[in-house]
């Protein structure tokens, strides 16, 4: 038996035998096929079950193809020639020439993917990727499309402008996402919106009554937070320093980052008229200095200008 196998492979795959690149080639397809639908079929239920979008998971495997099916026709014709050490090598080159010349669409495949398998951001998510913010609105194969945020003003709202970031910029960007994602993605579902924190600054006078101040501030953030979020379970709170002419009050508490702008502005009003029911105990400060002229004998004034001050 094992002698008949030896002039089988004599026969067909010998150094001088007329089939042996028809064998290799037959060989070559075999294994290849058979190695790319094993793949395919767990990499395709594992993309599917984490795309964003079921018609990008169809472009990935549908590339995914592509790129197998040259890969094979290239190496069967190469099989064909009959030669090992030249399979080996041409399989060494087109790897080398292919990743040279794809390098970017394949940086951006590879980005894709990463952001199928680590999920760094959602869509819906606000993020700020090379030196852009925005809320993604889709997650393509090659870009990334954000909803800008600011632009054309200053603030927090949508601009409403496209703006696509190549997704091969991911892997050498930083990337901020201003939503939280430390828990899994069924609690971060139940818990609602994520949240991030946010501070509205009030100055106030050294000589007015702090706690109230205080009281006010919190209660003018808790309010706005009631009506615009729904409630949230962290409650506002205050951090204060001294300053050269005042008391610097901070007040924090939580808000959904497409609400941000709204939020803090909702606070500045209740706490204005907050401070406008008390005007005898809390008092805004502004920043202010206070110049001393001092007369000595023998010394005329500094002229004084038409409003009263020195010229």
């Amino acid at each position: 038996m094992l002698d008949r196998a030896m002039d089988w492979g004599e026969a067909y795959l010998g150094p001088d035998s007329a089939y042996r690149g028809l064998v290799l080639a037959l060989a070559t397809l075999l294994i290849l096929v058979f190695v790319r639908g094993v793949f395919r079929r767990r990499l395709a239920r594992y993309v599917q079950s984490r795309a964003h979008r079921a018609e990008n998971a169809e472009r990935f495997l549908r590339g995914y193809d592509v790129a197998w099916k040259v890969a094979i026709a290239v190496v069967v014709l190469v099989a064909a020639g009959g030669s090992f050490r030249l399979l080996g090598l041409s399989v060494a080159l087109l790897g080398t020439m292919l990743g040279w010349s794809l390098q970017v669409p394949i940086r951006g495949l590879a980005a894709w993917f990463m952001v199928v398998l680590k999920r760094p951001f959602r869509i819906g998510d606000r993020i700020a990727v090379a030196g852009v913010v925005g809320d993604v609105t889709d997650i393509q194969l090659n870009h990334i499309i954000l909803n800008q945020v600011g632009g054309t003003v200053e603030g927090e709202e949508r601009s409403g402008r496209g703006i696509l970031v190549p997704t091969a910029m991911l892997f050498g960007e930083n990337i901020v996402n201003y939503h939280y994602f430390g828990q899994q993605e069924a609690a971060l579902e139940a818990a609602g919106p994520a949240l991030m924190l946010d501070e509205v600054l009030v100055r106030v006078t050294f000589g007015c009554d702090y706690a109230l101040a205080k009281r006010l501030c919190v209660e003018a953030a808790a309010q706005a937070v009631a009506e615009l979020v729904g409630g949230a379970d962290q409650t506002p709170f205050t951090r204060s320093e001294f300053t050269a002419w005042g008391i610097l009050i901070r007040v924090r508490y939580h808000t959904p980052p497409v609400r941000r702008q709204e939020v803090s502005s909702r606070v500045t009003e209740l706490i204005w008229e907050a401070f406008r029911r008390h005007p005898g105990r809390v008092r805004f400060c502004l920043p202010a200095s206070v110049v001393s002229i001092v007369r000595r004998p023998g010394r005329e004034p500094p002229p004084m200008a038409p409003g009263g001050s020195p010229a």
